[in-house]
């Protein structure tokens, strides 16, 4: 056993705040809440040592003994100087004070995420309570460092934790069952949490004896940052969670009910209400629903508030809004500015300093001006500041930020002076909105003239943005689009525009909410309102037709939004223009109802038969299409083909024809599909459509595979895929080429099962390049040559299609590989192979934002679990997977899914359990039309019921 391996886990006491380590699911460290970048790991083995430092007791290692682990090959020169080199990359990356080395002991103080697994876990294990069970299991985010799996020195301390984990997971078992789902991480805080200690115990008394607690007060007030911070402290007290909902940039109150589903994670079936989505996923919920900034939506959010209530037993809504909701049975809490000294008493810093109001300025002027301090000289004028600000969290902060260029003096005087305008004009003592309002008057009097053009025009962004954004939509007139990189960094400067951590190309900006409304302010005095909506617009276009379906355009999600939205209100060809280009990023994400509506609305609104309406109707196609409203789907293609005839488009034709091909595919109407693609390949050889046509055989093959006439299916697959190598570097886009995702296997190992897989999609009707398609249509072949019986054949043709992927640097076409390749294993009964290869397919389509990709992953491993005898984890996954399709209304796969949980009940003996989740995979695919597939789950009910001895029950199914 290594030395390290031996070492059983202390908490350590004496570590350093800033500095935390993370094991738990692969390696990661920050400073101050700041990741540390990989850059700054320029040795490999500056890493490793700080987990060895890490994993030790109480962080403590003799050098000899990190010697021996990192260099036991090398002489112990070599390894000293080694050791040196680490050391010296270790502290660059964590800060100087990290890593000491005293009498030959190297030690770390960080906070180490295994030290407080352990620690919650004894916890747990001494309350007894769920809430502290699913505290601790939080904390254990996957295995203990995976990139050092065989590394001797991690493997018994990974044990041991995995061990814990499952024990955990059991005792949690034991005390009965909850009704759960992964919600999103509560808001990183991006400074720390000043005062309020007073507030916090009485809001934490009332949440516990009230389901609706609403945090009142004016804008600045700091309602938002205790709120969250409230939530953080109570999270544990609910099991299903913290689900947080920004409400800031939601202007029409019908919207509310859909930005609530987004934040859950909820997408309505086809035909449901986003509301009715919403109550049905809370009505089972034990979560904490907090809704931030209701201000604008007091009615809409009132009405919401009470059938959440009535309809969710178990809910809990946390609000924060500048006045009540007057809602029934509602707490209002108003939220207080912080603590500020007396005006009329003189203080020394010592004693100024135990005011809340003066701790947050000081220590935001500090991180504004390093080298501020409070001291006896400057005391009475940060008095003088925090009383002029009323102890407003945001105003001290805006003021803290000028620190550097004024000082506190200079701050105070003025404050004093804009607060006497005020007060003379309203007549009245001053509000707390007024006084913000000062401020950020204040704030902007003191800009140049392009600082206040730009800071007013960066208000048209709905959420972040990027340099290349600000200079595309703010540039002109009195900004010169050369020049706005420069006001922009003064911008930051001066606090008024956040930056964001970004990747090492670019940074991501954006405007305090506040900020961000007296910016819009400023825009409507400006008469520039309308035409930089105009502007966000097209941009917010562009953006969206460049980087179609790509996961770039998640983080300007609220920016497309609002410019679909002004498009919708100004330019209806546009607005059909931008939903055509969007489609493929809401079909990645799985938000069909979004683009069903924006599709189906936009195309009302621009009649008039042109290719973009041709192009439009075939969109709403696909996203019926992957609804499993396959009605709807050939009604919106065949419209598509009338509209391109007319038009003269011989490619929106043949697209339009290939389509009702595929969805005939989709019916397993095998001699439909071979008509439609028929005469799509006739128009395809009639043009000259080269592309086309090599992609019209293949379809056609794929039609004779589905009716079973393999040999032929493969003759025709080989000649499309044949056709088409020479175009491989062509520059043309095509659709994604047909494919069967479907698969009928035994078991491994022999395990019964009803022997049925939905594999794996493409995203329909994409477009890819020729050398993708190429690499698609071999990875389909190898499902043909798997049919056959041939697995060898298969691998090879598989083998050849991530090669070619590989060589295009193309992770979705490696994902779908590695998937097929999963399930060959699994005919195999390579489970440890199928494991891993589902694993690699999971990251990639996690990194790529594939939604639907990965909850069939998911599947996958479900499937594989099942076969291995892990029943916990296998439900895990597939509870996981059901989720995702569900909160989607994506229909096949989530029959996918329902097929492979029966497949597990089976396994388990729960004939019952089967039985529901088979009758709800039937319900599911009703609309559909597929008849094979409800068949198959029919077929399956009646075997259930003979197994329950219900033979009459299972022959009826059967007649």
């Amino acid at each position: 056993m290594s030395a390290v391996a031996a070492f059983a886990p202390v908490a350590a006491g004496d570590t350093r705040p800033g500095v935390s380590v993370i094991l738990l699911g692969g390696f990661a460290a920050s400073v101050d809440g700041h990741p540390v970048p990989d850059g700054a790991w320029r040795l490999r083995k500056g890493r490793e040592l700080v987990k060895l430092l890490a994993l030790a007791p109480g962080h403590r290692l003799h050098r000899e003994q990190v010697m021996d682990v990192l260099w036991r090959d090398r002489e112990p020169a070599a390894a000293a100087n080694n050791l040196h080199q680490a050391v010296y990359v270790a502290r660059r990356a964590l800060g100087r004070d990290a890593i000491a080395l005293r009498e030959e002991v190297l030690r770390l103080t960080a906070e180490v995420d295994v030290d407080r697994l352990e620690i919650a876990a004894a916890d747990a294990r001494e309350g007894g309570t769920r809430a502290e069970y699913e505290a601790a299991l939080s904390l254990y985010r996957g295995e203990l460092l995976p990139e050092n799996r065989y590394d001797d020195w991690v493997a018994e301390r990974r044990e041991e934790l995995a061990e814990l984990a499952e024990a955990l997971a059991d005792e949690l078992a034991a005390l009965g069952p909850a009704v759960n789902k992964r919600l999103p991480p509560l808001p990183a805080p991006t400074s720390s949490f000043v005062g309020r200690d007073r507030e916090l115990g009485e809001l934490r008394a009332l949440l516990r004896g009230t389901r609706l607690l609403t945090l009142v007060g004016t804008g600045g007030v700091g309602k938002t940052r205790l709120a969250l911070e409230l939530a953080r402290v109570a999270e544990s007290s609910h099991p299903g969670g913290v689900a947080v909902v920004e409400l800031a940039a939601v202007a029409d109150p019908a919207l509310v009910p859909g930005v609530i589903a987004n934040a859950l994670d909820v997408h309505p079936l086809p035909g449901q209400m986003p509301i009715d989505a919403v109550l049905d996923y809370l009505a089972p919920s034990s979560l904490l629903l907090l809704l931030d900034n209701c201000e604008h939506l007091l009615g809409a959010i009132a009405r919401l508030a009470e059938a959440l209530r009535r309809c969710a037993p178990g809910l809990t809504i946390l609000a924060t809004s500048r006045e009540p909701l007057h809602a029934p049975g509602e707490v209002v809490f108003r939220v207080p500015s912080l603590v500020i000294p007396d005006p009329e008493r003189a203080m020394r810093a010592s004693e100024l300093i135990k005011y809340e109001a003066v701790r947050l300025f000081v220590e935001r002027a500090a991180a504004a001006a390093p080298g501020f301090a409070l001291g006896d000289e400057n005391a009475p004028d940060v008095a003088r500041v925090c009383v002029r600000l009323d102890g407003l969290p945001l105003a001290l902060e805006l003021a803290a930020g000028r620190i550097g260029a004024l000082g506190v003096a200079a701050i105070a005087d003025r404050l004093e002076d804009r607060f006497r305008v005020v007060r003379s004009a309203s007549g009245a003592a001053p509000t707390r909105q007024q006084t913000l309002s000062a401020t950020l008057d204040w704030s902007h009097d003191r800009l140049a003239a392009d600082e206040r053009v730009l800071l007013r025009r960066l208000g048209v962004f709905a959420d972040g943005f990027n340099l290349d954004a600000a200079e595309t939509v703010c540039a002109g007139g009195e900004l010169d689009p050369m020049g706005i990189a420069d006001v922009l960094a003064r911008l930051v400067e001066k606090s008024l525009v956040i930056a964001e951590a970004g990747s090492s190309r670019e940074s991501r900006y954006r405007l305090l909410e506040t900020v961000r409304v007296y910016a819009r302010d400023r825009l409507e005095e400006a008469r520039e309102s309308s035409a930089l909506i105009e502007r966000h617009a097209h941009w917010a276009l562009a953006l969206a037709e460049s980087h179609r379906g790509s996961p770039r355009l998640d983080r300007d999600a609220a920016n497309l939004r609002a410019g679909l939205k002004a498009l919708a209100e100004r330019a209806p060809t546009h607005w059909l223009r931008f939903s055509v280009a969007l489609w493929p990023f809401w079909m990645r994400r799985i938000e069909l109802h979004e683009a069903e509506q924006s599709l189906e609305q936009s195309l009302a609104a621009t009649p008039e038969r042109t290719p973009l309406r041709a192009r439009g109707l075939l969109a709403a196609a696909a996203v019926a299409y992957r609804s499993g409203e396959l009605a709807t789907a050939v009604a919106y293609a065949s419209d598509s083909y009338a509209v391109a005839a007319d038009v003269g488009e011989p490619r929106a034709e043949w697209a339009a024809l290939q389509f009702l091909g595929e969805c005939a595919v989709a019916r397993d109407a095998a001699d439909d599909a071979v008509r439609w693609l028929q005469r799509a390949l006739a128009l395809a050889r009639r043009c000259g459509l080269a592309a086309e046509e090599a992609i019209g055989v293949y379809s056609i093959g794929v039609a004779h595979w589905i009716r079973g006439e393999l040999a032929q299916a493969e003759k025709l697959v080989r000649d499309g895929i044949t056709s088409l190598r020479p175009l491989a570097r062509s520059s043309q886009r095509l659709m994604s080429p047909v494919n069967i995702t479907e698969g009928h296997t035994r078991r491994p190992g022999g395990v019964p099962g009803l022997r049925i897989e939905f594999q794996d999609t493409l995203q329909p009707f994409v477009e890819v390049s020729c050398e993708e398609a190429i690499s698609y249509m071999l990875a389909n072949q190898a499902g043909i040559a798997r049919a056959r019986g041939d697995l060898g054949r298969a691998r090879a043709l598989l083998d050849e299609s991530a090669a070619r992927f590989e060589a295009a640097d193309d992770d979705r076409g490696i994902a779908s590989v590695l998937v097929r390749r999963a399930y060959l294993d699994l005919a195999d009964d390579e489970l440890a192979a199928a494991r891993l290869a589902l694993g690699q397919a999971l990251e990639l389509r996690a990194a790529h934002g594939d939604r639907r990709g990965l909850g069939l992953v998911l599947v996958g491993l479900g499937v594989t679990e099942t076969a291995s005898g892990d029943y916990r984890e296998a439900e895990g996954h597939l509870s996981e997977a059901r989720d995702i399709f569900r909160a989607a209304g994506d229909r096949w796969a989530l029959a996918s899914s329902l097929w492979a949980s029966a497949d597990l009940e089976f396994v388990r003996g729960d004939l019952v359990r089967v039985e529901a989740l088979l009758l709800n995979a039937r319900a599911v695919l009703e609309v559909t039309g597929r008849e094979r597939w409800i068949a198959h789950t029919v077929t399956a009910l009646a075997q259930i019921a003979m197994l329950r001895g219900e033979s009459a029950k299972g022959a009826a199914l059967l007649c």
